[in-house]
């Protein structure tokens, strides 16, 4: 064999190779427990996320599969060690940049003050808080700016969301702090509906990005990806999503409690309201939220 042959075979083996790689699906996941965005439903992951991913990686021809691969913790790690290549929703924070780089962000979600019906108060800036007693769930965190001000200066619990709710009506606390999604769905799951209102000015707001592991080969295709967001947004085919999943989501929810109904005493009443198509304030309270240009409150100025 002539020397010269040598490299062309090596590179024809590389070549080979990658295109083997190439071939590999990219793995997709998420949270499961975190409707209308991304939650799991018969072992396979749904949402707005997931569906946003698929119709992308869809369109810039890369393979991929989605699935659910635990609780959102051991998603997260997955993502670091390189198993999983995408994960569908992530705020962005300095901890997870170290081993993920993240698409520009597709989606805001506002963060909000829940308080028990009736007990509705002014809010034009953070300081309107003081002297009340507030809760959010534990573990939550709404940027490093609004988690330094709550320290600091508010009467504050974290609690999980069941037993936050039910202060709330206890009259133990006076307002909620929560992200806009979670809010709708528990309210829903809790049958707290018709027991709460939503203040209508954020008191701040997260962004949702796709979330790349620095590992994967996917990195790449990140300039494409935000080029594809970008152009969804400026479509309003991004909110369409999310509406519509919310609407596959209360489907499900319905079915379910129409279900259970059936076993319970009161079943006959149950069934009634169900029945009589009473409107959906989720839904009513996403599409409230949903304008460009509303207003946040970030601790600087009043609005």
């Amino acid at each position: 064999m002539r020397l010269t042959t040598v490299p062309l075979i090596l590179f024809a083996l590389l070549l080979t190779a990658l295109q083997a790689q190439a071939a590999d699906p990219v793995r997709v996941s998420g949270t499961p427990d975190g409707p209308p965005i991304c939650w799991e439903k018969s072992k396979k992951l749904t949402g707005a996320a997931p569906a946003l991913a698929a119709q992308i990686l869809t369109e810039l021809k890369v393979p991929f599969t989605i699935e659910p691969v635990g609780s959102w913790q051991q998603v997260q790690d997955k993502a670091k060690s390189g198993d999983i290549d995408l994960i569908v929703s992530a705020y962005k924070n300095s901890e997870r940049a170290v081993t993920m780089d993240f698409s520009i962000p597709y989606m805001v979600s506002p963060v909000v003050i829940v308080v028990k019906k009736g007990d509705k108060f002014p809010l034009s800036s953070w300081n309107n808080l003081k002297g009340k007693k507030g809760v959010a769930n534990t573990g939550e965190s709404f940027g490093e700016e609004f988690d330094a001000f709550i320290k600091k200066e508010l009467d504050f619990t974290y609690t999980p969301y069941e037993r936050a709710f039910r202060l709330l009506s206890e009259d133990l606390a006076d307002y909620l702090i929560i992200d806009l999604y979670p809010a709708v769905i528990y309210a829903k799951l809790l049958h707290a509906e018709g027991k709460i209102e939503i203040l209508d000015t954020p008191v701040t707001r997260q962004h949702f990005h796709f979330a790349i592991s620095k590992k994967s080969p996917l990195v790449q295709h990140l300039p494409a990806i935000n080029k594809k967001i970008a152009e969804l947004q400026k479509q309003g085919a991004i909110k369409e999503m999310i509406m519509d999943q919310y609407k596959t989501w209360t489907e499900t929810f319905n079915e379910r409690q129409r279900f259970y109904a059936r076993q319970n005493t009161n079943a006959a009443q149950q069934q009634a309201t169900y029945d009589a198509g009473a409107r959906d304030r989720g839904l009513e309270n996403l599409a409230r939220f949903a304008e460009d240009n509303i207003h946040y409150l970030d601790g600087h100025g009043i609005y």
